[in-house]
C-alpha cells in the first residue's frame, strides 16, 4: 500500500467519524425532545387540621427527560374507534382550579420533576363528562396522553366515590 492510499483511507475514516458525530448531534439536539408522562388518580386528602376529608382528582405530570421542558396545557379528547376514522374532538382545560395545593400551568420542569394538578370533586369535573382521554401539551406542540386504562379506572373510581 502506498502512502497516498493510506492517507486516503485515513481521510475516509475521519469522514465517517465526523458524519456519525454530526448525525448524533442532530438527533440529540433536534429530534430527541423531553418526554412528559401524565397519570391520573382519584382520592382523598386527609390532614388533622381539616374538618373533613377533601376529595380530589389528581393529575400528575412528570418530565422523563432528556432536558428541561414546560408543561403547557391540559387537553381533553373524545375519541372512539369510529371517531378515529372520521375526526376527534379536542378541548382544553385552561385553569385547573383555585386550590392552594394545586400546581399551576404552564410549569417549567427539569428532568425528574413533577407537578400535581388538583381538581375538587364537583358535578362539572371532566371525569363525569363524555371525554375518553386527558393529555398535556409541551412547547413543541406534542400532546402526551394518559393511558386509556388509567383514565377509565379513574373515571370508575370517581363515580364510585361521588355518586
Amino acid at each position: 500500500m502506498s502512502a497516498g492510499e493510506v492517507a486516503l483511507l485515513i481521510s475516509f475514516g475521519s469522514l465517517l467519524v465526523a458524519a456519525i458525530s454530526l448525525g448524533w448531534n442532530v438527533y440529540r439536539d433536534v429530534i430527541q425532545k423531553p418526554a412528559l408522562r401524565i397519570s391520573l388518580m382519584v382520592g382523598l386528602i386527609m390532614h388533622s387540621t381539616f374538618k373533613e376529608n377533601l376529595g380530589r382528582v389528581v393529575v400528575t405530570i412528570t418530565n422523563f427527560g432528556p432536558g428541561k421542558t414546560k408543561a403547557q396545557m391540559l387537553q381533553l379528547r373524545k375519541s372512539s374507534w369510529w371517531r378515529w376514522l372520521l375526526r376527534r374532538q379536542s378541548f382544553a382545560v385552561l385553569k385547573p382550579s383555585e386550590d392552594p395545593l394545586s400546581g399551576r400551568l404552564p410549569a417549567p420542569l427539569d428532568v425528574g420533576d413533577k407537578i400535581d394538578l388538583l381538581f375538587p370533586f364537583s358535578p362539572d369535573v371532566f371525569l363525569l363528562q363524555d371525554f375518553t382521554e386527558i393529555g398535556i401539551s409541551d412547547p413543541f406542540g406534542r400532546v402526551y396522553w394518559c393511558k386509556r386504562r388509567d383514565y377509565r379506572e379513574a373515571r370508575r373510581r370517581y363515580k364510585q366515590e361521588v355518586l
